[in-house]
């Protein structure tokens, strides 16, 4: 039997549905989810949502192309839901081998970072907003501390406010209280969660339940142009890392500290958000650097000093940003890290190694 390995999951072949009229063939996703306690929604590439009641086999209507992406995500307010098998590139076969797993949600039961991740529009707006402005991003949360850190990339428009509210699920009219305003980067399209937010348990509970979403506000639509929910889960690459001198190779002796933030698309590499928070006096550089080949796969061009008010500086890559293949199997390999370097350390001052969360 063929097997076709992307980034480190082996997809085995399948008999593919083959076209009765010449046109080219296409191929169906599914799998299995196991133990849910609610209603469960499932996503293929953001879309063709599947409403479960309960565990068992699934299939998306919709059929893919040989070389199509695919990344199946599972909104779950009752449970908490890893994805196996969910992200990658379709070869000449169906994908049978998703396999999502649920445990029930509860604040206890967070061993690991919660990670999950929004996309926004006009359309999720309540009422809808006409708009051709978009939006990607997301949070992770520390289990011990609740530190939430994240944010979103935009395209489209020119905010005037980013903010995280909260609200009944089921895109109530108008804004829940806020939140969290995030901090726009002087690119006007990439915003971030302040430096030391903590979330606590209420908030806590409202985010696992789905309650929690983006809110971009413009001078034309004060009160959203586009919005999204925090709750997708699944077929994200998601790290926090803490930078230090100590980290170097050799070490930095240095005062200066930082933390990095990355999340991106395991099926199309594209980066949802990503930055440095640092306190390097003159960076002058800055980046996500591969360990294993040398070479830098995301570049923080966009460098600003004390964003917070109180000396935090920011180190954002442009919109846009991708990884590759290559670059997303290094991250499953810990062989990524965020660097900051500045004219006293050109190779790096503070450095922070990147594990998978």
């Amino acid at each position: 039997m063929e097997v076709h390995r992307f980034r480190g999951v082996a997809v085995a072949a399948a008999i593919a549905l083959a076209s009765c009229h010449g046109t080219e063939a296409t191929y169906s996703i599914g799998g299995n989810i196991s133990g849910t306690t609610g209603p469960v929604v499932l996503k293929l590439n953001g879309g063709n949502d599947i409403g479960l009641n309960g565990d068992g086999s699934f299939k998306f209507d919709q059929k893919l192309l040989k070389d199509d992406t695919f990344n199946v995500q599972v909104v779950d307010a009752s449970d908490r839901c890893t994805v196996a098998n969910g992200a990658g590139i379709v070869d000449k076969s169906n994908i049978t081998d998703v396999s999502v797993s649920c445990v029930a949600q509860s604040v206890q039961n967070i061993t690991l970072a919660a990670i999950r991740s929004a996309n926004l529009s006009g359309g999720q707006e309540n009422p809808p907003v006409t708009t051709n402005a978009t939006g990607v991003g997301g949070v992770i949360l520390a289990p011990a501390s609740l530190a939430m850190t994240g944010g979103l990339t935009l395209s489209g428009l020119t905010p005037t406010a980013i903010r995280i509210h909260q609200a009944p699920a089921g895109n109530p009219t108008g804004n829940g209280p806020v939140l969290v305003n995030l901090i726009l980067a002087a690119d006007g399209l990439t915003a971030v969660v302040p430096p030391g937010t903590v979330l606590s348990l209420n908030q806590l509970a409202s985010l696992l339940a789905g309650e929690l979403y983006f809110n971009v506000a413009t001078a034309t639509n004060p009160g959203g142009e586009i919005r999204g929910p925090i709750e997708l889960q699944g077929g994200v690459a998601a790290s926090v890392a803490v930078l230090d001198g100590s980290q170097e190779v050799p070490p930095v002796t240095t005062a200066a500290s930082g933390k990095g933030t990355v999340l991106a698309d395991r099926a199309t590499g594209r980066v949802l958000i990503s930055y440095i928070t640092h306190t390097v006096a003159s960076a002058n550089a800055a980046d996500i650097h591969s360990n294993a080949r040398l070479v830098r796969v995301v570049d923080f061009g966009n460098l600003q000093t004390n964003v917070d008010g109180a000396g935090t500086n920011l180190a954002t890559p442009p919109a846009g940003a991708q990884m590759t293949a290559q670059d997303l199997a290094d991250f499953d390999a810990s062989q990524l890290y965020f660097n900051v370097a500045s004219p006293a350390n050109p190779r790096g001052e503070v450095r922070g190694n990147i594990a998978p969360q």
